[in-house]
């Protein structure tokens, strides 16, 4: 009963999104453009749901994006990243001419390289839409549009905060622990599961739910950065930042998530030299947190060695890694990466959390998707189709790094790093909610304009580019 009830309120994420919707100028000639960008806001709050309904609002973006061209006689912009997402997608459909289960690479292509493509169509037509090459009047205009949907995003993660910490709560009066007994960063279960099932069951209950620790921090982070932003450019209060930021925090002690600690090292930074009123005062704040950095790092090293030791991650990287020698330019081909593929190539007859692998089993006899991706999205990519696929993955964060330093787009940038860190450690993009998230936020650094110190009032929408929403 409990599961069900936090289910139940879990539906509040939606709220701020509606809300956001409700206050568009929904006009005669501006409805498709504002379609297309309440599906791009949808979708940012999809990411804190639950992947289906992720996968449903990735749909939505690509019809809106196709009636937005088809109405006003748009044509994809080529931007670097739709250009690089082809180039991807066209290096994976190249690798099913020598994948064991083409079949299955047909997949891959449909759920982790489709999406890239529609990001970067999107992209350039939400850039369209928001005019980012008019006046400087439209330029403030589609400013004040983009703070709008990230000030959405931020609200969407405080519910989602109060819904962990309620179902926290929740969990404590039904098994009896006090809050203070709760097991922090040490890896222990609680009644018999891992905390973060406990924290996360207001997604679909503690047992069948989307508990995942890091797919589902990974949002509230880059909603945070948001909110930093969003106090730098005065468009929201430091309460908001502040309450997320707590948040964080507090979420990555509740689930004992490693990667939080990282993420919320990378946040601190962001926001402690973002904030500073002068770039002076911003370039001794990077200095002394470098500084601060160092010294912990080699003060702490044995303990943060430990902490973050994980046998079954070596392992599968190290097989990966021993994978790609034997096959570095092909890899496997798109679908056919998987446990048989890897035993049969290198010798070995087991795998973690599956056993022993038999040396007559067949490539295609396996699940799909299933224990496949070592924890690391470059080798994946470089496993799975070879070294061109590694570096067109590693070409997809640079352009979405150089946009956003381009544009000075620095919650795009602060997203990019904690992205980049999380890649070291996991394959987000063959992961739904990590690669829907990464889309997105494509997808609005692409759109927005560059910054401009000054606000203005936003003007009236039209197909030729100026998207406004009321404050």
């Amino acid at each position: 009963m409990p599961d069900l009830i936090l289910s139940i309120l879990s539906l509040t994420l939606f709220v701020p999104f509606l809300r956001e919707t409700l206050r568009r100028r929904w006009t005669r000639s501006s409805w498709s453009g504002q379609l297309l960008l309440a599906t791009v806001s949808l979708e940012l709050t999809a990411t804190m749901y639950i992947p289906s309904v992720t996968y449903i609002a990735g749909g939505l973006i690509a019809v809106a994006a196709a009636v937005y061209a088809l109405r006003c006689r748009r044509l994809p912009q080529a931007t670097p990243l739709l250009i690089i997402a082809l180039l991807y997608t066209g290096w994976f459909a190249l690798s099913l001419c020598w994948s064991a289960v083409p079949r299955k690479g047909l997949l891959v292509l449909v759920d982790n390289c489709l999406p890239l493509l529609v990001a970067g169509v999107a992209g350039g037509m939400c850039r369209q839409v928001l005019a980012d090459n008019k006046s400087e009047g439209a330029r403030q205009a589609a400013g004040n549009t983009v703070e709008a949907m990230l000030r959405t995003f931020a609200l969407t993660a405080c519910i989602f905060v109060a819904l962990a910490v309620a179902s926290w709560l929740v969990t404590c009066a039904e098994i009896r622990l006090r809050p203070w007994h709760w097991p922090v960063l040490d890896k222990t279960r609680v009644a018999g599961f891992f905390p973060y099932h406990w924290v996360y069951r207001f997604l679909g209950g503690h047992i069948g739910g989307y508990v995942h620790p890091s797919y589902n921090l990974l949002p509230i982070f880059a909603a945070t950065a948001g909110a930093v932003w969003l106090r730098f450019r005065k468009a929201s209060g430091g309460a908001l930042w502040s309450v997320l930021y707590a948040g964080c925090l507090l979420l990555t002690l509740l689930t004992q998530s490693r990667m939080g600690i990282i993420y919320s090292a990378i946040l601190a930074a962001y926001a402690l030299i973002l904030l500073q009123p002068s770039r002076s005062r911003r370039l001794v704040a990077a200095a002394v947190m470098l500084v601060t950095a160092v010294a912990v790092a080699v003060c702490l090293h044995g303990r943060i060695v430990q902490y973050g030791s994980d046998p079954t991650r070596e392992f599968l990287i190290s097989r990966t890694w021993q994978y790609i020698r034997l096959k570095p330019f092909t890899g496997a081909g798109a679908g056919a990466l998987n446990p048989v593929e890897i035993c049969h190539t290198t010798g070995e007859l087991y795998w973690p959390h599956i056993g022993y692998i038999d040396p007559a089993r067949a490539v295609d006899d396996w699940p799909y998707k299933a224990h496949m991706m070592p924890h690391n999205q470059w080798l994946a990519d470089w496993a799975h189709a070879g070294l061109v696929a590694a570096l067109l993955a590693l070409m997809l964060y640079a352009c979405v790094l150089t946009e956003a330093v381009r544009k000075r787009c620095w919650w795009g940038l602060c997203f990019m790093l904690v992205f980049t860190v999380f890649s070291l450690l996991e394959p987000p993009l063959y992961i739904g909610k990590g690669l829907y998230l990464f889309c997105t936020v494509c997808i609005l650094v692409f759109a927005a304009p560059s910054t401009s110190k000054c606000q203005a009032m936003p003007k009236r929408n039209s197909c030729q580019g100026e998207s406004t929403m009321p404050h």
